[in-house]
C-alpha cells in the first residue's frame, strides 16, 4: 500500500540567513579584482625581492664559505643533470635541442641559479611569472601554496619571453616552509595560435595568439588534474607533446626537488637558503663590481630591423648606456613606437633580458645564471615603443625585434670593454636574430605535427680580436644548443632536405672573418600537403655589424619554389638527378627544377605547400673584427678552397692578387693593391664636419616607410 501522502514531501529547507547586499556588493567590486592581471610593480621592476626574515636569519647562521661554494656548485650540477633529463624525456623540438632551462628560484620567486646550458635568456625574464604566484595566489584561500602543488604558465605579459614557451614550477618546503621553488622551461613552439608552431606572423591581436596561460595551480599532490590538461591539450595542434612535455617539466622538478632536500638533511636548511640568496646578491654585487673598473661614458648603438611582420619597414632600435662608477643606465632613444596590430612588440620583461643576455654569454659567462645580472642594470625605456608593450597587443615574435637590444648591448658593451684585455675576450657580434620555417599539419605517420625547425641553432659566430669566427655554432641565447640530425628531421616530418650546407658569402669579413651559417632547402614530400611558415628579418637590412672595422653580414632573404606539378617535379628529381639545384644560387641562376622561384621577406605567414614545394632559408653569419685589408692573404686562400668566399670577395674587398686556378698568392701584387686601397680611402675621406655635413638628412630618405625618431 501506497504511504500517505504527506510523508513524500521533504523536509522543509533550513531558511538561508539574510544576505547584506551592500556587503556583498561591495566585496564583488572592491575585496579583489574581477581579474588578476599582469602586475605592473612586478613587470616594470627589475630588482631583487626583499631578503625574507628566513634569509636574513640563515645568512647570519655563520655558513661555512667553503660550504656554500661547494653546496651552490652541487646545486648548479643537480640542475643541470635535470635538464639533461629534460631532453631526453621532451617531445618538443625545443626539449631535444636546447631551448629549455631548469633553475632553482628563491621563496619570493627570483631565479638563484640555472643550468649551466640551455637558454640563458631564460635567467632574466623567469622570475617575474613565478613572482605572480607568490603575490596572487600563495594567501589567496581557494588557491594556497602546498607541497605537491604544481604551478604552470606561458602567456608572456606575465614575464617570459614569448607564449611559446611553458614553464611549470614545485614549491620545495622544509619543516611546512617554502624555502625555494624548482622550475622547467621548454620552448614547446606549438600553442595553438591562429598559425602552427606557436609564433603567428600574422597575429593582430593577443587573442590570434595561442594559449595565454596566466600562472595558474595544474595539480595537487604531484597529480595533474586530468580535466586540465585535456583543456589545454584541446587549444593546441599537437595534444601528444603537450601531454608528454608537461610530464617531463614534472619530473626534471620533481628530481630537482628530491636532491635539494638531501641536501637540506646533510647540511641544513640555513645553508641552502643562504647558497640561494647569496647567489643572487654576490652575482648582482660582481656584476656591478666589473663595471666600476670599465670607463666611465656614454655609449651608443643604433640597429635597424626591416619589417612589421606583415610588411617592410625600417623600424629603429635606439640605445644609449650611460656608465658612471658601478651604475648602469640602458635607455632607447627614438626607438620605434608599439604597433597595436603586429606580433612584433616586446614586453619590457624580455626586453630587459636580452640585456643580461649579452653580459652572461660574451663577457662574464663565469657568473652563475640568475636575476642578479639584470638587477645591477637600471633601464629607461620609452613610454609605448615597440619595448614596452602594453597587455593588449600581440608579442608573439617580440624576439625579432628584441634581438637588436642584444646585438646593440654587444656593440656597447665591446667599445667599453676595449681596454681590458685579457680580462674580457672582444668578440664582433654574433648573428643576432631568431631565423627559423616553422610547419603544420599531418605527417607522414597520419599525426598531427606543428613547430619549429631547429635551424634557429645554426647560426654564425662573431670573429675573435686574434681569430676567426665559428661556423654554424649556436645561437647568442643557447651556446650549447644542438642543430640535431637530418635523418632525425624527415623520419618525424613529411620533408625531403635537398640541401644544408655554409653558405658563400654569409659572414662578415675582416681582418678576422664572422663564422658562416647554413642554407636549408625542405621539400614537402609524401603528404598530399603541409604548412609552412618563416620568421626572421634581415631580407633587406642586415641584421648584424661588424666591429672595429669589420663587415657585417649580409641580408638573407627567403626563397620559395612552387612546382608546377607535384609530378613534374618527382620526375625532374628522378630523371634529372644532375641539374637539381642545390642551393638557392643555384636555383634562381640555373632553375633545375619545372615551377617558379622567387626571394621573399623572411618573415611568412603559414603557406600550404604541394609535394615538390621547396622553402630555402639561409641563416645569417657572424660579423667580422678589424679591417679587411690586414686578413692575412693565406687566410683568404683558405676561405676559398673551403667555398666560404666568392673570388669576387676575395678580390675587391680583401684585395687579394692570386691565380684563380692554383690560388697561389702574388705576394708582391697584393701588397701594391693594398696600398693602393688605403691611398683611395685617403683620397675620399673628409674632415669629419664636412662629413657629417654631407651625410646628414632632415628625415628620413624617400620612398623608405620609416619608424622610428630622426634625431641627431
Amino acid at each position: 500500500m501506497n504511504p500517505p501522502p504527506q510523508t513524500l514531501t521533504p523536509d522543509a529547507p533550513e531558511v538561508a540567513a539574510p544576505i547584506d547586499a551592500d556587503a556583498f556588493f561591495t566585496d564583488l567590486l572592491h575585496a579583489r579584482p574581477v581579474m588578476y592581471g599582469p602586475d605592473a610593480s612586478i613587470m616594470d621592476g627589475n630588482a631583487l625581492a626583499p631578503r625574507t626574515a628566513l634569509e636574513d636569519e640563515a645568512l647570519a647562521s655563520g655558513v661555512d664559505p667553503v660550504d656554500a661554494t661547494i653546496s651552490q656548485n652541487r646545486l648548479e650540477i643537480i640542475l643541470e643533470s635535470a635538464k639533461e633529463m629534460l631532453e631526453q624525456t621532451g617531445a618538443a623540438p625545443g626539449a631535444k635541442w636546447g631551448d629549455l632551462t631548469t633553475g632553482l628560484y628563491s621563496a619570493a620567486g627570483d631565479l638563484a641559479l640555472a643550468s649551466s646550458s640551455g637558454v640563458v635568456v631564460f635567467s632574466a625574464c623567469a622570475s617575474a611569472p613565478l613572482k605572480h604566484i607568490v603575490k596572487q595566489w600563495a594567501d589567496e584561500p581557494t588557491v594556497g601554496v602546498r607541497p605537491g602543488d604544481v604551478y604552470y604558465h606561458n602567456d608572456a605579459r606575465y614575464g617570459g619571453v614569448h607564449n611559446a614557451d611553458q614553464t611549470l614550477w614545485i614549491p620545495i618546503f622544509v619543516d611546512g616552509v617554502i624555502i625555494g621553488w624548482a622550475g622547467a622551461t621548454i620552448h614547446e613552439g606549438e600553442n595553438g595560435a591562429t598559425e602552427p608552431g606557436g609564433l603567428s606572423a600574422s597575429a593582430l591581436s593577443v587573442y590570434d595568439e595561442g594559449l595565454k596561460i596566466s600562472p595558474i595551480k595544474i595539480a595537487e599532490n604531484y597529480t595533474f588534474r586530468r580535466d586540465v590538461v585535456n583543456l589545454l591539450q584541446n587549444n593546441v595542434r599537437d595534444p601528444l607533446m603537450q601531454l608528454i612535455d608537461m610530464r617531463a617539466k614534472l619530473s626534471a622538478c620533481m628530481r630537482i626537488e628530491q636532491q635539494v632536500l638531501e641536501l637540506v638533511r646533510e647540511k641544513g636548511r640555513d645553508l641552502v637558503v643562504a647558497v640561494l640568496r647569496g647567489a643572487l646578491e654576490n652575482t648582482e654585487a660582481e656584476v656591478r663590481r666589473r663595471f666600476s673598473e670599465l670607463p666611465d661614458g656614454i655609449y651608443r648603438a643604433t640597429h635597424f630591423v626591416d619589417t612589421t611582420l606583415l610588411e617592410d619597414r625600417l623600424l629603429k632600435f635606439g640605445l644609449e648606456v650611460e656608465k658612471r662608477h658601478d651604475r648602469i643606465i640602458c635607455r632607447s632613444v627614438g626607438t620605434a613606437p608599439m604597433i597595436p596590430d603586429r606580433a612584433i612588440n616586446t614586453a619590457p620583461t624580455f626586453a630587459r633580458a636580452l640585456f643580461m643576455n649579452s653580459l652572461q654569454m660574451f663577457f662574464w659567462a663565469d657568473l652563475p645564471r640568475n636575476a642578479g645580472y639584470v638587477a645591477a642594470l637600471d633601464f629607461e625605456f620609452e613610454e609605448d615603443s615597440i619595448s614596452t608593450a602594453g597587455n593588449e597587443v600581440p608579442n608573439g615574435l617580440g624576439m625579432i625585434g628584441a634581438c637588436a637590444w642584444q646585438t646593440a648591448m654587444h656593440q656597447c658593451m665591446s667599445k667599453m670593454a676595449y681596454n681590458r684585455p685579457g680580462d674580457i675576450e672582444i668578440i664582433a657580434p654574433w648573428y643576432g636574430m631568431t631565423q627559423s620555417l616553422y610547419y603544420g599539419g599531418l605527417n607522414q605517420w597520419g599525426a598531427p605535427v606543428a613547430n619549429l625547425m631547429i635551424d634557429i641553432n645554426s647560426v654564425g659566430g662573431g670573429a675573435h680580436a686574434d681569430r676567426d669566427g665559428e661556423h654554424a655554432c649556436a645561437p647568442f641565447f643557447a651556446s650549447m644548443a644542438d642543430y640535431g640530425e637530418i635523418e632525425d628531421r624527415e623520419t618525424e616530418l613529411p620533408v625531403l632536405t635537398l640541401g644544408r650546407r655554409l653558405t658563400v658569402d654569409n659572414h662578415g669579413p675582416g681582418r678576422h672573418r664572422g663564422g658562416s651559417s647554413v642554407e636549408c632547402m625542405y621539400m614537402v614530400w609524401g603528404v598530399p600537403e603541409f604548412f609552412y611558415g618563416c620568421m626572421g628579418t634581415g631580407s633587406k637590412f642586415p641584421t648584424t655589424p661588424g666591429l672595429f672595422g669589420g663587415y657585417g653580414s649580409g641580408a638573407n632573404p627567403l626563397t620559395v619554389f612552387k612546382g608546377s606539378s607535384s609530378e613534374a617535379v618527382v620526375a625532374a628529381l628522378r630523371d634529372n638527378a644532375a641539374d637539381v639545384p642545390y642551393t638557392a644560387h643555384e636555383l634562381h641562376r640555373d632553375g633545375g627544377l619545372p615551377g617558379t622561384v622567387e626571394s621573399k621577406r623572411c618573415t611568412q605567414s603559414a603557406d600550404l605547400n604541394k609535394p615538390g614545394d621547396l622553402w630555402i632559408l639561409q641563416v645569417g653569419g657572424g660579423g667580422g673584427y678589424g679591417d679587411v685589408l690586414e686578413r692575412d692573404p693565406q687566410d683568404v686562400m683558405r676561405d676559398l678552397r673551403e667555398t666560404r668566399i666568392s673570388h669576387w670577395r676575395a678580390r675587391e674587398l680583401y684585395k687579394v692578387v692570386y691565380d684563380e686556378e692554383t690560388l697561389l698568392v702574388d705576394e708582391d701584387a697584393t701588397t701594391a693593391a693594398r696600398t693602393a686601397e688605403r691611398d683611395a680611402r685617403r683620397a675620399r675621406s673628409l674632415p669629419y664636419d664636412e662629413f657629417v655635413a654631407q651625410w646628414r638628412r632632415d628625415e628620413p630618405p624617400v620612398g623608405i616607410d620609416y619608424l622610428g625618431g630622426w634625431s641627431w
